[in-house]
């Protein structure tokens, strides 16, 4: 086949059905230059959507795209072991003209990495300044004003060239490919084409790659989820990677799990530039940060059927590996592939100097009061919280040895529905939520989370304007004191509808209901337990207190119609382990699961993270399938750590479900309590606190009672020996 007169950047060939043994396909372009050397095109090479999905129903079948920008003729050659060709083979050229962004692109800058505030910084190697470790961090903190964005203690987003940049027509899209919950680990490519091709020529590049695979292939969209010029600058590849996880067609059979990042050149016989490995790995090292896995770890992945492994198969994998690892390819070349390990290396090191990392930890619990208030001013400025923007509050009376605080966070005045999401002052924000509110409500929950040097964090709100309080129940400290001690089976203390560990009557204000937590060894210094009122004649707070103390002036809980509501609670007790419920008007009932104790000198040390999410449903991470839970069903999900050995997790577990019923989270290997960790309603996301244990391996089950609903959990911290 051959075709001339015509200008084109990128060819392949399509054909129909199964290709023929031995099926061979090389290309030969000219241009301005004469005729390049014929160059072989990958065949079924393992790029392209996972096999079964809907993408995959799609797509047609075809060579890899050879990239030669200003060609104006092409000759092709098919070979086979019979001779027989495969069936309606066709040549497919892309002309993917200039643009006038091009030339501003070429002269972008090459080798930066951007802060989520846009601030330049150089890549690898240092130790940043907002690192946990480094106290300086909080010099620029103020406690009296707003930011739209973190400081930064997670790996920074290199300088990416975005979609709009390059020139990306949403509309060559024909499907949308599938979001993911994060990835598991990351596949190095090349995509094969002549190394000559110019800064201002190779935007035009990836506009001709998007659309031969859109075009051509018939996929969703382009098949990387990045790409990188041979001058080190990085590109957006499938739509939605800034800001989530999409699933890209880059490994057949890995997708799910995997992202990928293609180097725009040929390199079976020529390194990857330096500024090219410099690229590569300082986007695999932000990408891992996000998903919350280490470059320099390996992983078991699971084929959906590739070319070199069969569906179901399990493969152990180093976290960074070229594609070749996962499929029948010489991609990502020859010369190429060794380079692999020292981007490993590189991305692992960078990725090490900006995790947050504190020491165990534990638990002080103080007599409730508020620290901040966005209606008055305490702890802040006094105004709503605005759109995609987060209030800095500095925890009043910590010691420097402070690493996490637990607040009792309220938002309220919610002008369109909207997620708040509690995270350490210097860092980032991951894609996790704390709570879950719209316009007209009131919403109330507690939030373990780890401070920045300094105690500082950051409540974020992500949509309209909210107003936010907070009240300080306790905090964790490094040093000897009260360990936490789960309880390997939830149990039910109170519950005033039948009388259990209470009289069976509402609460009231003139009639609290007081109830002794049993067991409790000496040395107890608070217990948590999660708390539901339900059966509410109108809107109320309720408070929880040492028995015998006087009731602080700071709510747990705000029922706002007749619930269930939930929150998990952490209160001071004394020897006696006595504690008080009240309401603060009307009458309701109360509900009481035990969940864990602190003690001094004995119990789990606690371990804050940078938030991250560990299981949803809704895209199938960290479960195995893509489902909601029906009702009566259990799944199994894991804590990870890269430190010490989990025995219990802090998580912010959210329902979205079909009926009212309760998700219960509690450790693998038990029969589901009859404990709530959250009430679920239909139509409504509802966020509650868990603090649960774990098996071992840091195993966690949830359970659903009714309805077919899908979970949510974000980690943010761990307990350990």
């Amino acid at each position: 086949m051959s075709r001339s007169g015509t200008k084109f950047d990128v060819m392949g060939v399509t054909y129909q059905g199964t290709a023929p043994a031995g099926l061979t396909v090389e290309a030969r372009t000219h241009a301005k230059d004469g005729w390049s050397s014929w160059i072989g095109l990958d065949v079924d090479d393992g790029h392209g959507p996972d096999p079964g999905t809907a993408e995959s129903g799609r797509a047609r079948a075809g060579t890899d795209p050879l990239t030669a920008a200003g060609s104006d003729a092409v000759q092709v050659r098919v070979l086979s072991d019979g001779g027989a060709a495969p069936r309606n083979l066709a040549l497919s050229l892309v002309d993917a003209k200039s643009a006038a962004s091009d030339a501003a692109v070429a002269a972008s800058p090459v080798g930066t990495s951007t802060t989520s505030d846009g601030t330049a910084t150089a890549p690898g190697g240092a130790t940043p300044s907002g690192a946990r470790t480094a106290a300086a961090s909080t010099s620029a903190v103020s406690t009296a004003s707003t930011a739209s964005t973190a400081s930064v203690a997670s790996v920074p987003q290199p300088t990416i060239v975005s979609r709009a940049q390059w020139g990306a027509d949403d509309r060559m899209m024909p499907c949308q490919p599938d979001a993911l919950g994060g990835f598991k680990a990351a596949a190095v490519h090349h995509t094969v084409n002549a190394n000559d091709y110019t800064a201002a020529q190779a935007p035009g590049l990836v506009r001709g790659i998007y659309a031969y695979h859109t075009q051509t292939h018939g996929w969703c969209d382009i098949g990387y989820n990045f790409l990188v010029d041979r001058f080190g600058r990085i590109y957006e590849g499938r739509k939605g990677g800034l800001t989530g996880f999409t699933q890209g067609a880059h490994a057949g059979g890995f997708n799910e799990e995997t992202f990928g990042v293609s180097v725009i050149g040929t390199f079976t016989s020529v390194r990857f530039p330096a500024a090219v490995t410099s690229a590569v790995s300082r986007t695999i090292a932000w990408q891992a940060d996000r998903s919350g896995f280490n470059p320099a770890s390996s992983v078991v992945l699971t084929s959906n059927g590739s070319s070199r492994y069969d569906a179901g198969v399990r493969v152990t994998k180093p976290r960074v590996m070229g594609h070749r690892d996962l499929s029948l390819t010489s991609c990502p070349g020859d010369a190429a592939y060794p380079q692999v390990a020292s981007i490993r290396s590189s991305a692992a090191a960078t990725w090490r100097a900006y995790q947050y990392v504190v020491g165990k930890s534990v638990f002080v619990p103080v007599t409730p009061h508020r620290v901040l208030d966005t209606r008055t001013g305490l702890g802040t400025t006094k105004r709503p919280v605005p759109a995609n923007t987060s209030v800095v509050l500095k925890v009043p009376g910590l010691p420097s040895s402070a690493t996490a605080v637990t607040l009792n966070v309220t938002a309220l005045d919610a002008t369109a529905p909207t997620t708040v999401t509690a995270y350490p002052a210097n860092m980032s924000r991951r894609l996790t939520a704390n709570l879950n509110l719209v316009p007209g409500r009131l919403v109330t929950t507690q939030v373990t989370v780890g401070v920045a040097p300094g105690g500082t964090v950051r409540l974020y709100n992500a949509r309209g304007s909210v107003n936010l309080v907070a009240d300080l129940d306790g905090y964790f400290r490094t040093g000897t004191g009260a360990g936490y001690t789960a309880y390997v089976r939830p149990s039910r203390l109170v519950d005033t509808r039948t009388g259990h560990g209470a009289p069976r009557l509402k609460v009231t204000p003139s009639r609290p209901a007081t109830f002794t937590v049993p067991g409790l060894p000496s040395g107890t210094r608070a217990v948590t337990f999660n708390l539901t009122a339900l059966n509410v004649s109108t809107p109320a707070y309720v408070t929880a207190y040492r028995a015998g103390w006087t009731r602080p002036g700071v709510p747990h809980l705000y029922v706002g119609d007749r619930g269930p509501v939930a929150n998990l609670v952490t209160i001071p007790v004394d020897s006696t382990g006595r504690v008080t419920l009240t309401v603060s008007q009307g009458q309701l009932d109360l509900v009481v699961d035990a969940a864990g104790y602190y003690a001094d000198g004995r119990g789990a040390r606690f371990v804050a993270v940078a938030p991250r999410r560990v299981l949803d449903t809704r895209v199938g991470w960290g479960v195995a399938a893509r489902a909601p839970l029906a009702a009566g069903r259990a799944a199994t999900f894991g804590i990870p750590s890269t430190t010490y050995a989990v025995t219990g997790a802090a998580l912010s577990t959210s329902g979205i479900s079909t009926a009212y019923g309760w998700v219960s989270l509690y450790r693998s290997g038990q029969s589901p309590p009859a404990t709530s960790t959250l009430s679920t309603m239909p139509g409504r996301t509802i966020t509650n606190p868990a603090s649960t244990g774990t098996a071992g391996g840091g195993l966690v089950n949830v359970y659903n009672a009714a309805g077919s609903t899908h979970v949510i959990s974000d980690l943010m911290g761990y307990y350990t020996s």
